[in-house]
């Protein structure tokens, strides 16, 4: 199977002559075909929970064969999508892969209803704690609020290790889950203090002696990660890797941050309401706070940073990085930016001077021309910042 088709100038010369964007050849053009659309039966629909403890609605499908892929599960995202699709269980409903990847529920058929479907609400506590959850005024998602939920556990900890965060070597997700089930962590923290426990460590499935080593020269090494990504692997709800080196610039030490107000953190561009309540939230609540200390207990470094300069050929420039880069990975790319003097931040505004522009930029292009904000290839950005 395939999803598409290529049609390009056959002739070099012309393709010389027509030249190329700073995202895309003139001389070539996609076509993408019309998903592949099927029809199958709603046979449940579950609540799952999230690493930020949002409960998401999942419908559990009748098998069916979509574009050479056996679908059975499609999320619903939220309870205002369930009610806007007005789906419920026993529907016969029409599915696709949005994108050819990603199942999505398109419509359902209500001619075939029978009566028996059963309406779908979502719950008023956490499926998996029992705590309570809250919509905030301004979200669509439900969120759980307990900071000891386990199912938010296994995926809080896998994020706090993950590459773009402490990257630890030895670390995937079935060893976090594993160690979990074992007892042996309960939180970010307790990962510091696993060499205690290397005797019953090593007899667990898939470790071994030589795994055991490598996960903890891991742990050591991502004790001198850089304040950003540390900011980034406390997983604060609406915090990627952009905002925790914005974050980080802005406050100089975790210190100032933790101490910083909502009025403090609206002043910084490209950090709204909604992040900004969440980060005041998580330095508010004392669990985070322990957390922290702990972390620091273990010899986890929280570095200083010194604040962005001054001066540069970026000074009072602002950036959005969008798509893929040949030479660089966006947060290197957000670090030799932040090192000029000039800011990143997450989404197109009239602020905006400049887009740089990967492979499969996405909307953010759209935005960006609709905002007359000029777009950079990744050559131009290289030639703008004199590397």
């Amino acid at each position: 199977d395939i999803d598409g088709i290529v049609i390009k100038v056959n002739s070099y010369h012309q393709q010389q002559i027509a030249g190329e964007l700073s995202r895309s050849p003139r001389w070539a053009v996609a076509w993408k075909f019309p998903p592949v659309q099927k029809t199958t039966l709603v046979e449940n629909i579950e609540v799952q929970v999230g690493r930020t403890g949002v409960l998401t609605p999942v419908a559990h499908l009748q098998p069916v064969q979509v574009g050479g892929v056996t679908v059975s599960r499609a999320t619903l995202h939220n309870e205002d999508e369930v009610r806007r699709k007005d789906v419920r269980i026993g529907d016969t409903v029409v599915v696709q892969r949005a994108g050819d990847v990603i199942p999505e529920i398109v419509k359902i058929i209500k001619e075939k209803r029978t009566g028996r479907e059963k309406e779908f609400a979502m719950p008023d506590k956490c499926p998996s704690c029992g705590s309570k959850v809250e919509r905030a005024e301004d979200e669509a998602a439900l969120r759980c609020v307990s900071s000891y939920c386990p199912a938010q556990l296994a995926e809080r900890i896998s994020h706090f290790a993950s590459r773009s965060a402490m990257d630890i070597e030895g670390l995937g997700y079935k060893t976090v889950e594993a160690l979990i089930e074992k007892g042996f962590i309960n939180d970010a923290a307790d990962l510091y203090s696993l060499a205690e426990k290397k005797d019953e460590i090593i007899l667990m499935d898939r470790m071994g002696e030589k795994s055991f080593d490598n996960l903890i020269r891991g742990l050591e090494i991502s004790k001198g990660r850089e304040l950003s990504r540390i900011i980034f692997a406390l997983g604060i709800f609406g915090v990627g890797e952009n905002t925790a080196g914005v974050l980080a610039y802005e406050f100089g030490s975790i210190d100032k941050l933790i101490g910083s107000y909502e009025d403090d953190l609206l002043n910084i561009e490209g950090i709204g309401p909604i992040v900004a309540r969440s980060i005041c939230s998580y330095f508010h609540e004392n669990n985070n706070l322990d957390l922290i200390g702990r972390l620091r207990e273990s010899g986890v470094v929280f570095p200083a940073v010194e604040t962005r300069p001054s001066d540069g050929p970026f000074k009072g420039k602002t950036f959005v990085l969008t798509g893929t880069l040949d030479t660089y990975s966006r947060s290197e790319a957000a670090q030799i930016i932040e090192s000029l003097g000039g800011k990143v931040t997450s989404s197109v505004s009239k602020k905006t001077d400049y887009v740089v522009a990967g492979t499969d930029p996405g909307g953010k292009i759209d935005k960006a021309t609709k905002a007359g904000v000029k777009i950079l290839s990744e050559d131009e950005f290289k030639m703008l910042a004199g590397i």
